[in-house]
């Protein structure tokens, strides 16, 4: 039945279809091509945002007259920027590195776009997203941190996926992880970078290789370094795929520092930041594909490195998917390290959908030892402080202490971000 359900949903057979060949007509274009399909979906999203209050002031305005919409704007009026129908539409959440979490909807074609932009990286990879075995190691709770007894995976969609529990994975652990990945024999493993960097560095030590066609990354930062094994260790494609919880803007690269835009996704600006020359861009996005929450010029809060962006020309052709770029800068690998060396990953679950919350902060001050700090929307209450460690309990093991510690506001760092997750100096995974 799930297999029956994905198939229904997000991949609902006219719209993910449609969108697949939209994918490749923009692949197909040039710039002026891209750019002309683009706009058809710019003057459709307007129209969709200019009856709403957030954006009725514009109407009839070209993109460039609306103004930047924040995270702290949308957080303050979110229902100024949503559409009141809630007929076929899904509920989000964030939480991100800005540990600002934020009410998201989702229009269905919203959902399934999203589940062809990603099937389209899989196939220019050289795999089948729908059809082929995927190993998944991301963030899910599929078991208990405290149980340490294997199996530490479930089967799902009819036994084509495979969904392993990361926050299991250690050196201990490593050769059961190993042996049903190769029982299982994926053609895809889907895994965040901090999950497949605890598997290479265990198969590295152990001399283990498994051939898997495709490995895909996304939600954390992929490294070259990290790419280079991971081809290595597995033989792959290392697809890597950017994107947000707002689903403005969404980026891939099959090959190390070769990112490129998906124009057919969103429309991106790109903002010069620091020093003339260094190259880095704030990325402004507008969705292209939510009609349920139209987010218009939309501040990411991210960088992307890209020194062929540096005149107007080379801006325009890296934001239309033309030109590669870099990187995207300052997302981190936002995981905890249990006493026995595991990685907790998943962590930007935590403060996702908790009533009262305006923003978290996880710091890892000793091996056992995790202070959460947080900020209440009015005031500290039990009951807040109740769901806060509900869900901080659903991702660590009992031999971790917790604290939770309520103030007016948590510390940036020195770029102005307020990572989700902080690391004592010290503290890291072995091996």
């Amino acid at each position: 039945m799930a297999s029956l359900g994905d198939a229904l949903v997000r991949r609902f057979p006219p719209l993910y279809l449609a969108y697949r060949r939209d994918l490749a007509a923009f692949d197909a274009s040039d710039a002026a091509g891209r750019q002309a399909l683009q706009q058809r979906l710019v003057d459709r999203i307007l129209a969709a945002a200019t009856s709403l209050p957030g954006y009725s002031a514009h109407k009839g305005k070209p993109l460039d007259a609306y103004p930047i919409l924040t995270k702290e704007m949308l957080r303050a009026a979110p229902d100024d920027y949503r559409s009141p129908s809630g007929l076929l539409t899904a509920a989000a959440a964030t939480s991100g590195s800005s540990g600002i979490p934020l009410a998201i909807k989702r229009s269905f074609a919203s959902v399934v776009f999203e589940q062809a932009a990603i099937d389209h990286v899989v196939a220019l990879a050289g795999g089948d997203f729908r059809n082929d075995r995927i190993a998944v190691l991301r963030g899910e709770a599929i078991k208990d941190p405290s149980d340490r007894t294997p199996p530490y995976w479930r089967v799902e969609r009819g036994g084509r996926i495979m969904n392993f529990s990361v926050a299991h994975l250690n050196t201990e652990t490593a050769e059961t992880f190993f042996k049903a990945l190769k029982d299982f024999a994926p053609g895809v493993i889907w895994a965040y970078p901090s999950a497949l960097d605890m598997l290479a560095a265990c198969m590295e030590q152990k001399g283990w290789r498994l051939d898997v066609p495709v490995v895909l990354t996304s939600s954390e930062v992929l490294t070259d370094e990290l790419r280079a094994r991971a081809g290595q260790l597995f033989g792959a494609c290392v697809a890597d795929y950017y994107g947000q919880a707002e689903r403005v803007s969404f980026a891939y690269a099959l090959k190390a520092s070769t990112y490129r835009f998906m124009p057919a996704y969103g429309r991106v600006e790109l903002q010069p930041v620091g020093n003339e020359g260094d190259g880095r861009f704030r990325i402004i996005s507008t969705n292209l594909r939510n009609a349920a929450q139209p987010l218009v010029r939309y501040d990411t809060g991210d960088i992307a490195i890209a020194r062929a962006a540096l005149d107007a020309q080379g801006a325009a052709e890296v934001a239309l998917g033309i030109k590669p770029f870099a990187r995207i800068e300052g997302r981190e690998s936002d995981y905890l390290i249990a006493p026995d060396g595991s990685r907790l990953i998943g962590m930007n679950h935590i403060p996702r959908s908790i009533d009262g919350l305006l923003q978290m902060q996880l710091r890892q001050t000793d091996p056992d030892r995790v202070l959460v700090l947080a900020v209440a929307e009015r005031s500290e209450d039990e009951t807040l402080k109740a769901a806060i460690a509900a869900k901080v309990a659903q991702r660590l093991p009992q031999t971790m202490r917790v604290e939770i510690r309520f103030c007016e506001a948590i510390a940036r760092d020195k770029s102005g971000k307020m990572p989700l997750v902080v690391r004592e100096p010290g503290l890291c995974a072995p091996g």
